[in-house]
């Protein structure tokens, strides 16, 4: 097989949209009742031909819940790890019912080369499965030898924050005693609000307004991750926004290769220009021909990217005048993929 040296570093399946759960907040919307899934054999032919690019590093399991794939879960795992690839998986842990449950759950996965386990926890998933769960899990899988992240949902009006994860005895006992404890970590990301009636609230100093930072970056996930959602569609978007955003779909699995639909992206302008600048300063870029676009306050880079596909006036200015910018952006994009092609050959 010819290997692609440019291209994606990571594979996210998303091989189901069902889940324990349902995230008043989820960015799909997941639940018991969704049903739709890949099969082995597709999620197998995904992992294939993403890895005709030399640049991937990583696969990732996620949904939905992963968990729920049972048995064949730990032969995609296996299928990945004998390409040499690194492999996550990402569960909120409703399996974790004891040490016993979680240890059943997680060694198989752990023989068939798991190298990592995210587990999602904070209001909206302690609606379905306790914390205690979570706390078990990521023992479990620490004790493994498997790197292990807590990750809670991050916003103001949470009564889960951060610190109370951390101050959880268990965790602080293993994380200080344990010879693997620095295989375990805890951190709060951004839980973005998706419906109107949202409570989520966030800090004004998280704000991503880019008329007053200057550390706003371009979106590494576009270009640089793969999606494969359960209805074998090939995106070019991490997820968060990703159903709310069609322009990100690139085509089905089922019709055309990963690698097609993969570089079809490299002719599409805006989608480097995300990559190379990120939406908010794209934004703030279209309001000098429109100085009544708003720049809504943001706490995530994919809010802003939602704004920018959905405004058909940012989207007008930027088809009549983007050509303004094509030289700049573009030798920006080709200076950082020739740093990053200097740093993969160290």
């Amino acid at each position: 097989m010819i290997r692609l040296t440019s291209g994606p570093t990571s594979l996210t399946v998303l091989a189901t949209y069902q889940c324990t759960a349902a995230c008043k907040e989820c960015c799909f919307e997941c639940s018991p009742k969704l049903t739709q899934r890949l099969s082995l054999p597709e999620i197998h032919q995904a992992i294939d031909q993403a890895s005709a690019f030399a640049s991937l590093r990583l696969v990732v399991f996620s949904g939905g819940e992963c968990f729920l794939l049972g048995k064949e879960l730990v032969s995609a795992v296996g299928y990945a790890h004998n390409r040499g690839l690194l492999v996550r998986c990402v569960t909120n842990g409703y399996w974790s019912t004891s040490s016993h449950a979680a240890l059943l759950r997680l060694r198989p996965l752990q023989q068939a080369g798991l190298t990592e386990l995210n587990l999602s926890t904070g209001d909206d998933h302690q609606a379905f499965v306790p914390f205690g769960r979570v706390v078990t899990a990521a023992i479990t899988a620490a004790e493994l030898g498997i790197r292990t992240l807590i990750v809670v949902e991050g916003n103001d009006s949470a009564k889960f924050q951060l610190q109370d994860a951390l101050a959880d005895s268990l965790l602080q006992e293993f994380m200080r005693d344990h010879p693997n404890g620095a295989l375990l970590s805890v951190m709060s990301n951004i839980w973005m609000p998706f419906f109107m009636d949202s409570e989520i609230t966030h800090k004004e100093h998280l704000t991503r307004d880019p008329e007053i930072r200057s550390d706003l970056t371009g979106c590494d996930n576009i270009l640089g991750n793969i999606v494969v959602t359960p209805t074998g569609m090939v995106a070019s978007c991490c997820g968060l926004t990703m159903e709310h955003i069609p322009a990100m779909k690139l085509g089905s699995l089922r019709d055309e290769s990963i690698v097609s639909l993969y570089q079809q992206q490299l002719s599409d302008f805006l989608k480097i220009w995300i990559h190379t600048d990120g939406p908010e300063r794209i934004i703030l870029w279209a309001r000098q021909y429109d100085s009544a676009i708003n720049i809504p306050p943001t706490v995530h880079p994919c809010e802003a990217c939602a704004v920018l596909h959905q405004d058909e006036r940012i989207l007008s200015i930027l088809r009549n005048h983007y050509h303004e910018v094509v030289d700049a952006v573009m030798h920006r994009y080709f200076a950082t993929q020739a740093v990053a092609q200097l740093v993969a050959d160290l």
